[in-house]
């Protein structure tokens, strides 16, 4: 591991910091100026989605684009991406010894995220794209990809998430995520039915601005986006990159081809053929909205198939059962022949226990398999040999099985690879 690598893996200890001091001053030093459009998203489900589906979008209008989106699969430089593509090691290191040099020279300790959004910063200015699409990390009012100066916001979703850190109800997660509004600029809301938190929204919106990030405060406008209540993850998705964009004033006549061109890694993502030659469907769902919404699709897939085996894993959820159910009502529709559990091990907090999964029915046509982790799972797969195998949980788990499972080679990272199944 390089010097600065080892650097940026020591300030995980540094853990999450709100707050926008330290990472505006070294923006301010390492940042000139931007030539490119600012998108900015934040939401609790689906924002992912949109801005992978954007920049497909863009990319088949041979328009240019930086993306900056969090947390990763299987490598950090999948976090930026230019035209779709993860940057390489070399790109991310210098970015990276830019950004030790600064936090050195402020006398600052800045956090791993705040880290990699800067040397999104500095991709972007270095590259000019087209568009700068930025995904928030978490919240929106002290979320470091506050900072840059966006042109237009999008707020997708928003549902009760990370209660301990951006408020207890709905309408205080809400403000959070809205005052990510600038100042006599567009942001374009995803409806939401309640009141209390339509009207934390605009309120943000009609206060918008940060004077110590250099803004002078003012109204930004709110576009609400109508979204039918039985709308599939992808029709929302759809929905909210077709609003944005022709709010660019760009061409949208064929954001359904791009949306079948999308290959967004660990979310709704077909792949085959697997080394024990059957097939293999993954999504991150990673909080009850996020899975519920999903299982739509899961049982349009499933209805085809005659047999199929699921793994899943999660990571602590305030309500576990909650979560959980929409994928037991799935499994008692059409059962899974095997199910294995599993552990993610690389996520901020240890993944629930299979003591714990095992307790509820998973309505399974022969056996629940326990696999302490990922690496066990790959061998259980190889040896049961699933024709169709469901895999969902936390992005960590996602992301570790891509590693197991040898999957982590540049075509199945890339937004819109050649030759890609979904």
């Amino acid at each position: 591991m390089s010097g600065v690598r080892q650097w940026l893996d020591q300030t995980k200890s540094r853990g999450m910091k709100l707050g926008l001091e330290r990472v505006h001053a070294a923006h301010n030093i390492l940042i000139q100026s931007y030539e490119s459009t600012i998108v900015h998203v934040a939401g609790s489900n689906g924002k992912g989605t949109v801005c992978a589906l954007m920049a497909t979008h863009l990319n088949r209008l041979n328009q240019t684009t930086v993306m900056f989106t969090s947390p990763h699969l299987v490598r950090l430089e999948e976090r930026i991406r230019i035209d779709g593509v993860p940057i390489t090691e070399k790109q991310l290191n210098s970015y990276l010894s830019r950004i030790q040099e600064t936090e050195s020279d402020l006398g600052i300790k800045l956090t791993f995220f705040e880290i990699t959004f800067l040397a999104s910063c500095l991709c972007a200015q270095e590259h000019s794209p087209d568009v700068f699409i930025i995904e928030t990390g978490l919240g929106g009012r002290f979320d470091a990809t506050r900072i840059v100066p966006a042109d237009l916001c999008l707020l997708t979703s928003i549902q009760l998430e990370h209660r301990d850190i951006l408020g207890e109800t709905l309408a205080e997660i809400a403000a959070e995520k809205a005052a990510i509004a600038r100042p006599n600029k567009a942001m374009l809301v995803r409806e939401i039915q309640d009141t209390e938190a339509r009207s934390a929204i605009e309120y943000e919106a009609r206060h918008a601005g940060q004077e110590y990030l250099g803004e002078l405060p003012s109204p930004a406008s709110v576009e609400w986006i109508q979204i039918d209540s039985d709308s599939s993850m992808k029709e929302e998705a759809m929905t909210l990159a077709k609003a944005t964009l022709n709010h660019l004033n760009f061409n949208i006549d064929s954001l359904d081809e791009s949306m079948l061109a999308l290959n967004w890694p660990g979310r709704m993502q077909h792949i085959e053929p697997m080394s024990w030659g059957g097939s293999l469907f993954v999504d991150a769902a990673h909080n009850p909205s996020g899975l519920k919404r999903v299982i739509p699709t899961l049982v349009d897939l499933l209805s085809s198939q005659q047999e199929w085996s699921l793994v899943f894993g999660c990571t602590p959820k305030d309500d576990l059962e909650e979560f959980v159910q929409p994928l037991l009502d799935l499994c008692k529709k059409h059962p899974p022949t095997n199910v294995l559990l599993t552990v993610p091990q690389t996520g901020r907090h240890p993944g629930v226990s299979i003591a714990k999964l095992v307790e509820f029915d998973w309505h399974c046509l022969k056996s629940v398999i326990p696999a302490s982790n990922p690496k066990e799972t790959r061998q259980v797969l190889e040896k049961i040999q699933p024709e169709y195998t469901l895999a969902i949980g936390s992005l960590y788990l996602i992301g570790e099985l891509f590693e197991v499972l040898r999957l982590s080679g540049s075509k199945h990272l890339e937004l819109f690879p050649p030759n890609t199944q979904r």
